[in-house]
């Protein structure tokens, strides 16, 4: 039967979660209906003996074939199958390729994420995992970290204020800036790596609190991007202002040409509420970002351009130097033009004079 050339809509179908992986959607479609994945597989068109997906690391490529037949046993249109499967449009594999169905780990560092657990509740009777910008998020819904941790999955962050309100303002970020945001949130984290490893900056206020809430200490490094969220989200909201400028060729706030790199950082600080810790030496690591991101053109040519148009700065940020090419997937950190890394030696810094 499960050969058979007409393909009806299985009788029970899983629930719809947004951004699920091909793997874990197809290993729920598959016990729903009580069939193996293999059988499931040879179903829709894929070869006999496929390897079962480890939906932590694995995902299952799907050709255009398959896809079709796929969205005939849901009884759904392809195009709402690759809506809510975002991995079905990234395939490969050709119309004509003889296997139309292949299970492969994912690549490099990018990895799924596990949906939180308060949201498939009563939706899946298996844990769901969806595909992921980052190595971790946050469900600003029921206030969750889920993540991958030596024993910890998923954690409640209740008790940690501003994690929640940074995720969201995070989103409109990603929704204003478009995939610039990526590589302001990756410097804007590494900034905050600097600050972290040399203890500047929240190390003996807000960080330490987070700390104590969460139940970890600094030797804890997966959960140093959890504590320091919320301020990596104003860091790199001030970099997007500057980043706007310096793309209609603008000095910092419309302030006079020859404006100095003093004056955007110690703003920052005041937005962080940290600038006295800015002063001490929080403004190095800012500084080598603005080195990275100086605006190489001169003073006479930024004055002769015309007025920006109204409503640029809810554009879209177009790719500038240095980052001309921006990861799309994987650790944050792989977006980021500054050099160190967390847990790293420290590397020199530039700074700018």
């Amino acid at each position: 039967m499960l050969m058979g050339e007409e393909l009806e809509r299985l009788p029970r179908q899983p629930v719809w979660i947004a951004e699920e992986t091909t793997a874990s959607f197809l290993l729920r479609l598959a016990a729903l209906n009580g069939l193996s994945f293999d059988a499931l597989a040879r179903h829709v068109g894929g070869p006999r003996g496929l390897p079962v997906p480890d939906p932590q690391v694995d995902e299952v490529w799907l050709g255009p074939v398959v896809r079709e037949r796929l969205a005939r046993v849901c009884g759904r249109p392809v195009e709402r199958l690759e809506r809510a499967l975002p991995s079905l449009g990234e395939s490969r594999i050709a119309p004509k390729a003889r296997r139309q169905v292949r299970v492969e780990a994912w690549s490099g560092s990018r990895r799924p994420v596990q949906a939180c657990a308060l949201c498939v509740a009563g939706r899946a009777d298996r844990p769901v995992w969806r595909v992921s910008r980052d190595t971790w998020a946050v469900c600003v819904r029921h206030g969750r970290w889920i993540g991958e941790a030596p024993g910890r999955f998923q954690v409640g962050v209740a008790q940690v204020p501003g994690v929640v309100e940074a995720q969201e303002r995070r989103q409109r970020l990603e929704r204003t800036s478009g995939l610039y945001a990526r590589a302001l949130l990756a410097d804007a984290s590494q900034v905050a790596v600097y600050w972290w490893q040399c203890r500047q900056m929240g190390a003996k206020g807000v960080w330490r609190e987070r700390q104590a809430a969460l139940g970890v200490s600094r030797a804890d490094l997966w959960a140093v991007p959890l504590v320091v969220c919320p301020e990596v989200v104003v860091v790199a909201e001030a970099m997007a202002v500057r980043e706007r400028q310096r793309a209609v060729g603008r000095s910092f706030a419309g302030g006079p040409a020859g404006w100095t790199t003093g004056r955007w950082v110690a703003w920052v600080g005041e937005r962080l509420g940290m600038a006295e810790e800015m002063a001490a030496g929080g403004h190095r690591a800012l500084e080598a970002w603005l080195m990275a991101h100086r605006n190489t053109m001169s003073v006479k040519e930024r004055l002769a351009l015309p007025r920006p148009p109204e409503g640029y700065r809810s554009w879209p940020l177009r790719m500038m130097r240095p980052h001309l090419d921006v990861p799309r997937f994987g650790p944050l950190e792989a977006a980021s033009c500054l050099p160190w890394r967390l847990g790293s030696p420290m590397t020199s810094v530039a700074v700018v004079r």
